[in-house]
């Protein structure tokens, strides 16, 4: 496989402990291939719990050689499909680790309640993971961010501030007042 065809990217072949970690620089480059879909060149990803619940093993997960850890990332648009408007390559972005078909009318999408839907995954659990050269996701999943955020500091924000939303929002309903 050429080299320009492959990405560098952290990686498990079995459950267990950091012993199954592996880096690995023969990894296919993820292509764009879907209308809607923009690949990341990933310039920091952060570390999560869920990588290590990925790793030791949850209940019901299968190990998929070669695939790539991590939820949380942020980097540049490399490339966008053809339908893709909001960004446009060179776009410095944070990435939303939770991947849902947007197409699907399931009660819990039409309730905004879509980490409860049939299609709903997380990159690095469901998909490919962000600890690696690239990342191919949704445009939906995709947001820019100022030239003066850190790179650090983007990439450890979207999956701890997604379940803290979820907790205050969705499941304990706060409201004004």
């Amino acid at each position: 496989m050429s080299l320009f065809h492959t990405m560098r990217a952290l990686t498990f072949t079995a459950h267990g402990g950091p012993e199954q970690l592996v880096v690995r620089d023969d990894v296919p480059k993820p292509s764009v291939h879907a209308t809607d879909g923009v690949r990341v060149r990933i310039h920091a990803a952060a570390l999560n719990r869920l990588d290590l619940w990925v790793l030791q093993g949850i209940p019901g997960s299968k190990v998929k050689p070669g695939w790539a850890l991590g939820s949380d990332g942020a980097g540049i648009v490399e490339s966008v499909g053809s339908a893709v408007t909001s960004v446009k390559v060179g776009d410095r972005v944070i990435i939303n680790p939770g991947v849902v078909d947007r197409q699907c009318r399931c009660e819990y999408c039409r309730d905004g309640d879509q980490p409860l839907c049939l299609t709903y995954g997380v990159l690095g659990e469901h998909f490919p993971g962000t600890i690696a050269d690239y990342v191919v996701v949704p445009e939906a999943n995709v947001r820019t961010i100022p030239d003066w955020l850190p790179w650090d500091v983007a990439a450890a924000f979207p999956l701890a501030t997604l379940t803290a939303w979820r907790m205050i929002v969705t499941r304990a309903r706060v409201r004004a007042g």
